[in-house]
């Protein structure tokens, strides 16, 4: 593998379950009516949420990645374990194993040619707490990534008070803040908290907010709306006055988009990263699975700021690791690959915000 040029460490943290497919045979029966039987195949066992996506990229890249989701002692939980353990023994050692709860799991319902179901119980994630995570005594350490309070009861609960005591350990370690979001449920009890106060008590607290567009506007309870700059530009303004030091938006196939504030943790090399505002279309590539694509572009732009990559370079990098992902899920090219292959002339998606006007 050729991985990164860095000796840079990184916590992800946050939401994690086991996925569970049955594997539907072609031909198979795709109506699913009560009381009947429909044969399936082997199930597919594999691990999901931010800290196995983000994580499990970052340490592809070459990243020295821990891994902190909560899991319980169950037969779930050793299956979590075993998988992350099958990619490399390290990553195991500083997950939260807990007594007495139930692993997160998600149960994946696709059937040839429908869209898929998810039956998801989020388990010991909706008890994760600040206390459970103890900072690892590593001079390597720069950063936190934590992700999908939606999908959280205790980090969404109670204006996420939770989330700010993990940051504010973070913080008094040394250590810069990120968080990623994911969608929320409206008919859940997720979608009944007043998200706009929630971000106000949060973001003072996080030096890198990467949700995308459409969560974010969710949560400030803007209606969809024509994608173009001025409309992130305006968002961009009201996340960064809140508190956040660079927030990068991504923006399905129309790529991702940076805006920074005028102060910054110092993991950002100040001269380069403030007051900053850049947009990169995606790179072109044939599409095997856009699943788990904004998981993979988060990591890429991680692992760009660990290595001291300025603002524009890191989006292509970040782009560039979603596009990788997307067009072989299976195995992702060591960062080096990607960064030659950007160097390259990468060809870049002709599909661009330019076309929407500004």
């Amino acid at each position: 593998m050729t991985g990164i040029n860095t000796d840079h460490s990184i916590i992800v943290a946050g939401h994690i379950c086991l996925d569970l497919t049955p594997t539907f045979p072609p031909l198979a029966n795709t109506v699913l009516n009560p009381g009947t039987l429909i044969r399936v195949g082997e199930m597919h066992r594999s691990v999901g949420g931010t800290v196995a996506n983000t994580g499990l990229a970052l340490h592809q890249l070459g990243v020295n990645t821990r891994l902190m989701g909560r899991i319980s002692d169950d037969l779930l939980g050793d299956e979590v374990l075993r998988l992350l353990g099958k990619v490399s023994p390290t990553l195991t050692r500083d997950m939260i194993q807990v007594e007495d709860e139930s692993t997160s799991y998600s149960v994946v319902i696709a059937p040839p040619g429908v869209d898929r179901l998810f039956l998801h119980c989020p388990g010991c994630n909706d008890h994760f707490r600040a206390s459970d995570v103890t900072l690892p005594s590593d001079p390597n350490l720069r950063l936190l990534h934590f992700g999908y309070p939606p999908v959280m009861r205790s980090i969404y609960s109670h204006d996420g008070r939770e989330l700010v005591s993990l940051f504010e350990k973070a913080h008094a370690a040394g250590l810069a803040t990120s968080l990623d979001m994911c969608s929320v449920d409206p008919m859940s009890e997720a979608g009944s908290i007043d998200w706009c106060r929630w971000l106000k008590t949060v973001l003072p607290h996080v030096d890198l907010f990467v949700p995308s567009l459409d969560e974010l506007l969710f949560m400030l309870g803007e209606d969809e709306q024509s994608l173009n700059l001025k409309l992130l530009q305006r968002i961009g303004k009201q996340v960064i006055d809140w508190g956040v030091g660079v927030l990068m938006l991504k923006l399905g196939d129309y790529g991702v988009y940076l805006q920074t504030a005028d102060q910054l943790h110092a993991l950002f090399d100040q001269d380069a990263w403030l007051s900053q505002s850049h947009y990169c279309p995606c790179f072109e590539v044939e599409v095997a699975s856009t699943n788990g694509a904004g998981d993979y572009t988060i990591a890429g732009l991680l692992a760009a700021i660990l290595t001291g990559q300025p603002p524009q370079q890191a989006l292509r990098s970040a782009v560039g690791v979603g596009a990788s992902h997307v067009q072989t899920p299976a195995q992702l090219p060591g960062w080096r690959d990607i960064q030659k292959r950007i160097a390259k002339g990468w060809k870049q998606h002709e599909k661009t915000l330019i076309q929407q006007g500004n």
